[in-house]
């Protein structure tokens, strides 16, 4: 075996094995990007979770202190961890005793949202501040974040939340100001507090413990997921580059061979168009010597009928009808005969082909050579075929003449052209109602020079069929019949795409 031209010789393996690794190496950084994202995106969900559930417990918060405010603060007895408010002091009713002897003192919005914040703290971990700039309380002043986030209170800001350290752990801590409303001057009005103005906030923390579990437990789930799939497509890459590698020498080996075959080829082509142009001009001697004297016999046979009648016998004037239509038939097969072995050879161009108009253009021609003869088409409307167009229309001049020619003995010509689906795929059709044939010899039907039993009384070269078969096989189609002796033929033909 010859080596391979340089082209051909290409792709080497030190370059295979370059681009193993870096479709290797390119893998594992998709793989690292995008668990790294993932992990990422899980901690800031955990984050979001946790500001959605203070934004849950602050609103809570409110609709407590609303409910309060609403009610003019309220009641409750006196016991060991609820004790009257100092800071409630001035207000004369701050403490009352029932009819029973039941000591109840008055809990205002602050202070009951401060003994929901030791029992939210107590059950549940999740802890709430109250504070302003000029508490009443002093317990109540703002620790440096809560600090910060009323100085951005006072900027426009509606909120405000980070992750912080507080004690032994993490909190998400959120922060919302809270508005002074009218039945906030009862206890506030000696700050000079006005309706609407920002006078504190209300503060919450999540603690992140909990969610960081969950973080850390799916996250193992996911670096396992991403460890498996980075794995998988490791050895995807690895045994596709093996087995590209045993394709590579596989296809030199093929491509050693072509060339072989090329160079035999190449010897075999000369040699062929060699015969090629030798059977042109055979067929082209053929064709002059043959129809020349055809030309001159068809000259003097219409001579000698024109001739004045005096000077000839009936018997010759018979003689030269019979003579004349010979040589118009043998002219008439050379130039089919010369047709047919020119289909195969020229270059077949695809095309949308309004089949409908091809039908109902050869229709009128054939209408037009027997005008006197009953004859009805049915055509139907829309046919189109992605065929040459030159070779589709011999295909349906073909079939129609031959629809026309064999239901000539019939009361009334019927010829239908249409098409339908069979086993998925489109078939045209073109049936007539002639003398049919016997399904024995549907099978050689479409061979050259070959003529059905029952029509010796027609003319024909027995090409026609042969030709459109030819047609066919170069569209990649397929082409059947079915017929019954004196019920007529229908031709079905498909094409291929």
């Amino acid at each position: 075996m010859e080596n391979l031209p340089a082209e051909l010789a290409s792709t080497q393996p030190r370059l295979l094995k370059y681009y193993e690794w870096s479709l290797a190496i390119g893998w594992t950084l998709v793989i690292a990007v995008l668990l790294i994202a993932i992990l990422q995106h899980e901690r800031s969900q955990a984050v979001e979770t946790a500001r959605t559930q203070a934004r849950s417990n602050f609103q809570r918060d409110v609709v407590y202190r609303h409910w309060n405010a609403e009610a003019g603060a309220v009641y409750v007895p006196v016991n060991g961890r609820i004790q009257p408010n100092p800071y409630l002091a001035n207000l004369p009713d701050r403490d009352i005793v029932t009819r029973d002897g039941k000591k109840l003192t008055l809990v205002n919005p602050s202070y009951m949202t401060r003994l929901v914040f030791e029992t939210a703290a107590r059950e549940y971990g999740v802890k709430g501040h109250m504070t302003s700039l000029r508490p009443i309380r002093p317990e109540n002043r703002p620790d440096p974040w809560e600090a910060r986030a009323l100085s951005a209170f006072s900027k426009g800001s509606g909120e405000e939340s980070t992750v912080e350290k507080l004690g032994d752990g993490y909190f998400l801590r959120l922060m919302k100001p809270l508005k002074t409303e009218a039945e906030c001057l009862k206890c506030h009005a000696v700050q000079g507090y006005h309706v609407g103005e920002i006078r504190g906030g209300l503060s919450v923390a999540v603690p992140m413990e909990p969610l960081w579990q969950i973080v850390r437990e799916t996250s193992i789930l996911i670096a396992v997921s991403f460890v498996a799939l980075w794995g998988i497509g490791l050895i995807g890459i690895f045994f596709g580059s093996a087995r590209l590698r045993r394709a590579i020498r596989e296809r030199d080996a093929g491509e050693r061979q072509i060339l072989a075959l090329n160079r035999d080829l190449l010897a075999r082509t000369d040699d062929l168009e060699t015969a090629n142009r030798e059977l042109d001009a055979f067929c082209a001697t053929v064709s002059h010597d043959l129809r020349s004297p055809l030309s001159v016999i068809g000259g003097y046979c219409e001579l000698i009928r024109e001739a004045p009648a005096e000077t000839h016998l009936e018997t010759c004037a018979d003689f030269t009808r019979i003579i004349l239509k010979a040589t118009r038939r043998m002219e008439n097969l050379i130039t089919t005969l010369l047709d047919f072995s020119r289909i195969s050879r020229g270059e077949l161009i695809r095309e949308p082909v309004d089949l409908t108009a091809v039908a109902d253009e050869l229709a009128l021609e054939l209408r037009a050579k027997d005008p006197k003869r009953p004859a009805s088409f049915a055509i139907e409307p829309g046919l189109t075929a992605h065929a040459d167009a030159g070779l589709l229309r011999v295909v349906m001049q073909n079939l129609l003449g031959n629809a026309w020619k064999y239901a000539a003995q019939c009361p009334e010509t019927r010829i239908e052209v249409g098409a339908k689906d069979r086993g998925g795929k489109k078939w045209f059709f073109v049936r007539d109602n002639g003398i049919g044939f016997d399904g024995k010899q549907a099978s050689g039907i479409f061979d050259a020079f070959q003529r059905l039993d029952n029509a010796g009384g027609f003319e024909g070269t027995g090409i026609g069929l042969a030709t459109v078969k030819r047609i066919i096989d170069r569209h990649g189609g397929e082409i059947t019949c079915e017929g019954e002796l004196g019920s007529g033929a229908t031709f079905y033909f498909s094409f291929e795409g």
